[in-house]
């Protein structure tokens, strides 16, 4: 017993102590063109349908959200629908008329982090096909197919800065996944990371000689991030890397890279984790 007393009261420390989360929310326009931001519009209204779903997970002990048996066997779903029945909605991401079932908010007492789960229906049954931290952003519809476009705000907690901008799609009952990353804190890191508003213009530039992707728009050349790094360079590109102009400060330029980062030394980012991921950040202009 005194074994797992001493477990539980270094878990509440380190909770508190490491799971406080940084940035939870940004200007959905500074990262995306023309964002849809209202769910309400793509909403399914149909709250026994809803509410039947939700039944499934919980009779199924498919989710681990406070209230439900995977804490308490004899949890009653009536209790924990009550209380976060309405984190979920029913969005047809697929068009196929069939709506998914999503979960997006905190799955327990504590507000730290939130969960975006969501589950389609395969064969008559509810399965889950994405489950990570972090909010919905907003939302696009796809021209051509009706479908819904998700934007996900995977946002970090402790001591990282790393955020994942993921752009969802539902294909073959499967998330397809268009990866772009931008870094940032509260606290402990130096410099503005973005600017008031973006411009989407379509226009492609590329790099003339080796460049420099910093995190704000200046040189920081001492204690840029305590304890990580002493420049806010994110990385280093090569010439002739393709890259987007979204603002303009002063002899900075804000932009979303659209090639591979050098490989070599970083204490920032591991650039061979970023073959296939556009990130975001500002460059001196040539």
């Amino acid at each position: 017993m005194k074994l797992k007393l001493i477990g539980l009261l270094f878990l509440g420390v380190s909770m508190r102590a490491f799971g406080y989360v940084e940035m939870t929310r940004v200007d959905a326009k500074i990262f995306i063109a023309n964002p849809e931001t209202d769910f309400a519009k793509i909403q399914v209204k149909n709250e026994t349908l809803k509410a039947k779903m939700v039944a499934f997970l919980f009779d199924n002990d498919l989710i681990d959200h406070i209230g439900t048996k995977a804490y308490d066997p004899s949890a009653l779903f009536v209790n924990y629908y009550k209380q976060f029945g309405p984190l979920y909605q029913l969005i047809d991401l697929n068009n196929d008329r069939v709506p998914e079932l999503i979960f997006n908010g905190y799955p327990g007492e504590e507000k730290e982090k939130e969960q975006l789960q969501i589950f389609t229906t395969i064969k008559g049954e509810l399965v889950s096909v994405y489950n990570e931290i972090g909010h919905l952003l907003a939302y696009k519809i796809h021209p051509n197919t009706k479908e819904v476009l998700l934007y996900h705000h995977q946002y970090p907690c402790c001591e990282n800065a790393s955020h994942n901008l993921n752009r969802l799609r539902l294909v073959n009952n499967k998330m397809a996944l268009v990866k772009r990353y931008f870094l940032g804190r509260d606290t402990g890191m130096l410099g503005k990371f973005f600017p008031e508003k973006s411009t989407f213009s379509g226009t492609f530039f590329a790099t003339k000689s080796k460049t420099a992707l910093h995190w704000s728009p200046e040189e920081i050349n001492q204690a840029a991030w305590a304890k990580r790094s002493e420049t806010n360079i994110i990385a280093n590109y090569p010439d002739s890397t393709a890259y987007s102009v979204l603002a303009e400060k002063g002899k900075w330029r804000f932009v979303i890279m659209h090639g591979t980062p050098v490989a070599e030394a970083n204490r920032v980012i591991n650039p061979s984790n970023f073959s296939d991921t556009w990130i975001y950040g500002w460059i001196k202009k040539n």
